[in-house]
């Protein structure tokens, strides 16, 4: 369109310089056209025209190139725009995993901490239960021990009144120097050699003194 009409201006020009040229001879009185005022209005407007025909298509064409920048621009931020969402997108999911491993990590530390309580707890149970049962050992040592001890002196108190049984009950001391020199002094009353000129006092105890 440019390269039709750019010829169209010049032919306009040239006939608004024609125009011009015959108006000076017609002033200086030479021959020329009658009306060269019409030559240049023609010229005029022909350049007149064909200005505002270029114009309108450059205008056009700038609206064109407009539209495409725009349009360029406007792609460029759409790009941006998806990539900052999916860097967005990518850092959340980051922290989303970062998160989850932090709550595994201290699920697991929870639970091993768990674990090691009720093992304590087992280990002390098993302490205390160990200790009851020692010194539950210990006493039925010691009540088994005292039985023992018991039926010792059940025996040695059985065994002494057998013997005691088995002296004869005839016995007599003519005074205090005779049980003692048998070994029977002190004498108590019951028991075999027992008279009562050994027990002057009369407490029941002869040659106690």
């Amino acid at each position: 369109m440019a390269a039709i009409i750019t010829p169209v201006a010049w032919i306009g020009i040239i006939i608004l310089i024609f125009g011009v040229y015959q108006q000076i001879k017609k002033s200086k009185g030479k021959a020329a056209f009658p009306k060269p005022w019409i030559i240049i209005l023609a010229g005029f407007l022909v350049s007149w025209i064909s200005a505002f025909a270029l114009v309108e298509p450059s205008e056009k064409v700038v609206t064109k190139v407009d539209k495409k920048q725009e349009q360029k621009v406007a792609k460029e931020k759409e790009a941006k725009l998806k990539q900052e969402e999916t860097e967005k997108q990518e850092e959340a999911e980051k922290q989303a995993a970062e998160e989850k491993q932090k709550q595994e990590e201290a699920d697991r530390l929870a639970e091993e901490q768990r674990k090691q309580e009720e093992a304590d707890r087992l280990a002390e149970e098993q302490r205390r239960q160990e200790e009851a049962d020692r010194l539950a050992e210990e006493q039925r040592k010691q009540e088994e021990a005292a039985r023992v001890a018991e039926e010792q002196r059940k025996q040695e108190e059985t065994a002494r009144l057998a013997e005691e049984q088995e002296q004869p009950a005839n016995v007599y001391y003519k005074n205090c120097d005779a049980a003692r020199a048998a070994g029977a002094a002190p004498i108590r009353m019951g028991e075999p050699g027992y008279g009562k000129h050994l027990d002057r006092d009369g407490d029941g105890i002869g040659c106690d003194k």
